[in-house]
């Protein structure tokens, strides 16, 4: 791989360019004529607007087909911004980006920025009839607004309505540092719904805690607490009441107190500081999931519910969990499993592909080092298939489906 250090330049031996960029960020595309402007709005691509000819953005990759550009573009400028409003370069860590096309692989890593919120990562241009790339790092104070105006898009005079306060129910009772960790993962949860196009979709959040005898350790080592403190902003930004109703996965399925923002670190004491016995220690997949069907059985169908399963592997019953599984089908309900420590997930990994659904409900991610993942990855993984599920569940003009907007 070649690294790229600013203003340097290589050749593209291929049309076809990939381009991937790492850090809580959101990706812009400005399509340009000689000039260096663009010619109409149609040439910025962003998540709003996802393409244009010869540009496709989904989510942190932006596929270019050189050849396919609009007549008249000479040069293409990606563009980086904080995904969270209001955030500056100087509070994104890890913001990089990786090229290929063809034979060429290159990586480039802007310096650290402070106060800038846009950043001009790198530009394709055409040069004497052949496309290059240039590293470029050139960072905008004045965010996306002065970047654009430079680059001839039109953009409005007025200021910017200021962003409405957010508040989550019960956050006033929580300790400073874990409100504002709370509100700023809320906020990529959001990004990372409106990146499916579905930043308005609600939703029941439930979790369930594997509590089986192997899992001692990663109690003992503040796996699960840190695990649940991580998805309880899932909950905070879909659900109307910002809590999780939680379940224990043991020999048998125990429901125990919800989990309320404002009670969250009574909450991780209680149930997280050391591996919970009162379930038993072995693995009983099947009656945690009917455990938590008879709950949603209780509540309104109209409200689709997203659990969020964290397991070690070693399912003691793969005939019977995927049984279970395919019982499940026509409740309002999609199983996100999350493998944690490194194990033999075996059948989990398996029922994300299961054949002969009427609809995809489940979904399998291995976290294994759940500290080496960052929050935005992290919220990416745990809604990819989700909105995808309401969709396909839903009938179209439903309440649920209603509220999946981009």
């Amino acid at each position: 791989m070649t690294v790229l250090s600013p203003g340097q330049n290589l050749p593209l031996p291929s049309s076809s360019v990939r381009v991937e960029v790492s850090g809580a960020v959101d990706l812009t595309a400005l399509v340009l004529s000689a000039s260096g402007t663009v010619d109409g709005d149609a040439d910025m691509v962003f998540f709003n607007q996802p393409s244009a000819p010869g540009a496709r953005l989904g989510g942190s990759v932006l596929e270019v087909d050189l050849t396919g550009l609009r007549g008249g573009a000479e040069r293409v400028a990606l563009v980086a911004s904080p995904a969270v409003t209001g955030q500056t370069f100087g509070q994104v860590a890890g913001v990089a980006l990786t090229l290929t096309s063809g034979s060429l692989t290159a990586s480039f890593a802007p310096a650290a920025s402070t106060t800038e919120s846009a950043l001009v990562l790198c530009e394709l241009y055409l040069r004497g009839g052949a496309w290059k790339v240039r590293a470029v790092g050139q960072g905008y104070s004045d965010g996306l607004a002065g970047l654009a105006r430079d680059f001839g898009v039109d953009v409005a005079d007025d200021p910017p309505a200021p962003a409405p306060v957010s508040l989550i129910k019960g956050e006033e009772r929580l300790p400073p540092e874990m409100r504002q960790a709370l509100n700023l993962r809320k906020d990529l949860v959001t990004v990372s719904l409106r990146k499916k196009g579905a930043s308005g979709l609600k939703a029941r959040v439930i979790g369930v805690l594997d509590v089986s005898g192997s899992t001692a350790g990663m109690y003992r080592r503040g796996v699960f607490a840190r695990a649940v403190e991580r998805v309880m902003p899932v909950a905070a930004a879909m659900d109307d009441d910002a809590e999780m109703q939680m379940f224990l996965m043991g020999a048998r399925a125990l429901r125990v107190d919800d989990l309320q923002v404002g009670d969250l670190p009574q909450w991780l004491a209680a149930y997280t500081a050391k591996r919970p016995a009162d379930a038993g220690g072995t693995n009983n997949e099947p009656a945690a999931i009917e455990e938590v069907l008879r709950f949603v059985a209780t509540q309104s169908p109209d409200v689709p519910t997203l659990v969020l399963f964290f397991h070690d592997g070693g399912v003691t019953d793969n005939r019977r969990t995927e049984a279970a599984i395919r019982a499940a089908v026509p409740s309002p309900v999609f199983w996100q499993f999350i493998g944690l420590g490194r194990s033999n997930y075996g059948i989990l990994a398996r029922l994300d592909d299961l054949a002969g659904r009427a609809v995809d409900n489940t979904g399998f991610f291995a976290l294994d080092d759940i500290d080496a993942v960052p929050d935005s990855e992290l919220y990416d993984r745990l809604v990819h298939e989700f909105p995808d599920w309401v969709r396909a569940f839903y009938p179209a003009g439903h309440p649920a489906r209603a509220s999946l907007r981009g």
